[in-house]
């Protein structure tokens, strides 16, 4: 049963998913953790601009200011803009929707359906967040993550977006499906298709695995774990005799896959 915190949603392959939102406090945590690196990495490129010969009067393009001040400002101006929304694109896009304050504390930015954070939904939700800045000193930063269902911010909202806590995968559960795995190659073969298994399936059934072993490379690691072992528990109860024991949830995916293909 899904908490308070939990949201729940169907996969195309018809697959019950949940994920637990982030809560307030691990948010504004990551948030203080990214705001100390961006603003080191700030307080760095500014000594370098000032050796360069920046001057604080340069950044008031006054009349007084020298065209090279004006353009040495321009160019400072732009990288410390590009800092602040690049670092967030940039980690939350290519790290699994994980800033490093966001690993860190276990969560990360994913779309609302469960799927990883897109590329325009990255650069959207880091656009906003200069609003939401503006909008922070007025607490209605802090009203939108209270008060909207998901805990979702203004960048969350225009981008479609929530903040998930990051399933951590312990020893044991690594260790088991390693321990499946082995079994699986020493049944078949290395680098051979699993053997089929006897059990019938039906055509939306082959076409939702078939779906799903052609495009599992692409899935976030929970997502896909989530999805073998629960079209693998059908499977498994249908199976008369034990050609499934000791397979891996997607060997036995792949197994019933060859013996409905073969019977056509």
């Amino acid at each position: 049963m899904a908490g308070m915190d939990d949201i729940a949603v169907l996969t195309s392959e018809n697959v019950r998913l949940t994920y637990t939102l982030a809560g307030l406090g691990s948010r504004f945590t990551a948030f203080l953790i990214d705001l100390v690196v961006v603003t080191l990495a700030g307080a760095g490129i500014t000594g370098i601009f000032f050796i360069l010969g920046l001057a604080m009067s340069d950044l008031s393009f006054s009349s007084s200011t020298s065209v090279a001040g004006s353009i040495l400002a321009g160019i400072y101006i732009f990288v410390m803009f590009f800092l602040i929304w690049g670092y967030y694109f940039f980690f939350e896009w290519i790290n699994w929707g994980q800033t490093p304050g966001k690993q860190i504390m276990g969560i990360r930015v994913s779309m609302a359906d469960g799927a990883p954070a897109e590329l325009v939904a990255c650069a959207v939700r880091n656009v906003v967040r200069l609003i939401d800045f503006a909008l922070g000193f007025f607490g209605l930063t802090f009203f939108f993550l209270i008060f909207t269902p998901r805990y979702q911010r203004l960048g969350d909202l225009a981008a479609g977006t929530v903040v998930v806590k990051r399933r951590q995968f312990i020893f044991d559960e690594v260790m088991s499906a390693s321990v499946a795995a082995d079994r699986t190659m020493a049944a078949v073969g290395y680098g051979q298709a699993p053997s089929p298994i006897q059990v019938r399936l039906t055509d939306a059934e082959v076409n939702v695995i078939a779906k799903f072993l052609e495009r599992r490379e692409t899935l976030p690691p929970d997502v896909r774990q989530n999805l073998a072992k629960d079209f693998a528990g059908r499977i498994r109860s249908r199976v008369a005799d034990d050609s499934a024991a000791g397979m891996s949830d997607e060997g036995i995916l792949q197994a019933a896959l060859n013996q409905s293909r073969k019977r056509t």
